[in-house]
């Protein structure tokens, strides 16, 4: 069988793109198999999909097709010939961490609030307005407003005190490996940089207002490697980096500090900057490794306005190479 078949016969490809596509939203496939040689049965399959869905059709030119999603779920009919059906009411589409493909398409009620195209602010306005998506965590909007206020003073008092480089050209690919509600990205939002928020795996589902938000984001395990090529970030960022290894329940630590940070130096770039906010005692240990790995560090206090006993440890990382062997 071939792998176009695979995918549009059964539908697995389309309701994955449907799960993660916001209703009101547009689907772009351009290339194969639309109007492609020798392809007319996959291309068929692919418009039957999209119907059986009931994604409008906008436009087919050449070998590109655009589809929008619906914004109600309920025209999904009953029989169809891929056997599609709506998936439980308990199901759950923003749970997507080490989940199989579901072969059923996700509500759009099942996720609470307003979301769609059209529903949410445009931009600029709906990074800094809380998301109703927000309201599901207690206290949710005040939460998030707090949080945006935090990081808006963080982040000015990294660029006046610690006098890194963002909003500078010699910053573009950031990473927050703690991410939250992406406060720190929205906080650097002007400058010409964009972030990449990394949600944890095991801490509160928050990705859905980070997309809400008009930022890009991930669900990662920080005790495995995280999937890009090495050396692609010039500054990583994270808040309470010990948290990111440890159990929620048990409070022990399911992998090594090392073993993080040596993942950090694999993907920061020779001179890029790291900054960890943490506990004395754990801005110690990160200061160790952080000398073993050939990092330049210093370590800060926290901005006067912050609470808590938080230290900030800056550090750049030197492009080194082994010494040559003499013969």
């Amino acid at each position: 069988m071939k792998m176009e078949n695979f995918f549009f016969v059964d539908a697995t490809y389309f309701i994955e793109v449907d799960r993660l596509l916001r209703p009101g939203g547009y689907l772009v496939i351009s290339g194969p198999p639309v109007q492609w040689a020798k392809q007319d049965k996959e291309w068929a399959d692919l418009q039957a999909v999209a119907r059986t869905l009931c994604y409008e059709l906008i436009l087919v030119d050449g070998s590109t097709a655009i589809w929008k999603k619906p914004n109600g779920d309920s025209c999904l009919p009953n029989q169809n010939e891929f056997g599609l059906a709506l998936c439980d009411e308990s199901d759950d589409p923003s749970f997507a961490w080490y989940f199989k493909l579901k072969k059923c398409v996700s509500r759009i009620s099942s996720v609470k609030g307003e979301y769609a195209i059209g529903k949410i602010p445009n931009w600029p306005e709906r990074i800094i307005k809380a998301p109703s998506r927000a309201t599901q965590m207690k206290n949710g909007v005040d939460v998030f407003e707090a949080d945006t206020r935090r990081w808006a003073r963080r982040v000015a008092y990294y660029k006046k005190s610690l006098n890194l480089k963002l909003g500078t050209p010699a910053i573009r690919n950031v990473m927050d490996m703690n991410a939250f509600f992406g406060g720190f990205a929205a906080a650097i939002s002007s400058d010409p940089a964009w972030v990449m928020n990394v949600v944890p795996a095991r801490k509160p589902s928050t990705l859905g207002v980070i997309y809400d938000r008009g930022l890009v984001g991930v669900y990662h395990d920080w005790c495995e490697p995280f999937s890009t090529y090495p050396r692609t970030y010039d500054l990583i960022h994270v808040a309470s980096i010990e948290s990111l290894i440890r159990d929620p329940a048990s409070r022990k630590s399911r992998c090594n500090l090392v073993d993080l940070m040596v993942e950090i130096d694999r993907i920061l770039r020779p001179g890029g900057t790291v900054v960890i906010r943490d506990s004395p005692e754990v801005i110690d240990k990160v200061g160790r490794i952080a000398h073993a790995v050939r990092w330049t560090a210093t370590i800060h206090e926290k901005e006067p306005e912050s609470h808590g006993r938080e230290k900030i440890f800056v550090a750049s990382k030197k492009f080194w190479k082994l010494p040559s062997s003499s013969h």
